[in-house]
């Protein structure tokens, strides 16, 4: 049997697609037959409002299984486009909790149950490295980085390369980059290419071919709700979306 692969999508900057593709990754892949899980470990619940999820208070979260990890199938809800274990803005609650005890394995515990049940897990990270951040990584075999493609990404992403290396020595050696994704990336203008043959000379291993296209698509998604493929499955940001879990499926 296959061994689940728990991907991580952090990037320490908010607005480059992290939340975007945490979705639109799950929804796709369930789409080609895999089993597909999406952890929204963001308060801002982003993840859980794009698929139609608005949670309120009497509905469990992760802030619920963190706490108690006794049954995680438990705190599973259902969307069209991908099962989910949805956030909202109480997950700050517990915050502390987990810093004061460096709790960086109690995700990893909470959802150890669930690997045999999927083919991918996929977790929605919070726009900073926090201590959500970090039991994330610490539950992940694989990150994927995404960057709007413009010049201060080139700087944050080394600024994150190297946290990440340094979170591997002190507490998961077993982490991988899957790979940078490019996202943003706008056709009309020379920037976004000189920035994209940038990264790729960069980190040629890691930069995925893929990269996803400036579209007001996305944004109409979210606003409905949807993930793109339910939105507009002819569209272009659908295509860069297929294409990105294509290549993850058979790299």
């Amino acid at each position: 049997m296959k061994k689940t692969k728990i991907i991580s999508i952090t990037n320490q900057k908010g607005g480059v697609g992290k939340t975007t593709t945490a979705v639109n990754l799950a929804a796709g892949l369930n789409r080609k037959g895999m089993k597909t899980l999406l952890i929204d470990l963001d308060s801002q619940g982003n993840a859980s409002a794009s698929l139609g999820l608005i949670i309120e208070h009497d509905i469990r979260t992760i802030k619920d299984l963190l706490l108690n990890p006794e049954n995680p199938r438990d705190f599973i809800a259902k969307a069209s486009a991908a099962e989910i274990i949805p956030s909202n803005n109480s997950l700050k609650d517990i915050e502390d909790f987990l810093i004061k005890d460096r709790n960086f394995d109690t995700l990893k515990h909470s959802i150890a149950p669930l690997a045999k049940d999927y083919e991918y897990i996929i977790i929605d990270c919070p726009p900073s490295i926090n201590v959500f951040t970090k039991n994330a990584l610490r539950a992940s075999n694989e990150i994927i980085i995404p960057i709007d493609v413009g010049y201060f990404s080139l700087l944050g992403i080394k600024q994150l390369l190297e946290e990440i290396e340094h979170f591997k020595k002190e507490l998961n050696p077993r982490l991988d980059i899957l790979g940078i994704l490019a996202c943003r990336y706008d056709r009309r203008t020379s920037l976004s290419a000189q920035i994209y043959e940038t990264l790729r000379q960069s980190f040629p291993d890691k930069l995925f071919k893929t990269y996803i296209r400036l579209n007001i698509d996305i944004v109409r998604a979210q606003i409905a709700q949807k993930s793109i493929f339910s939105y507009n499955n002819r569209g272009t940001a659908a295509q860069d979306y297929n294409s990105l879990t294509e290549e993850i499926i058979n790299g």
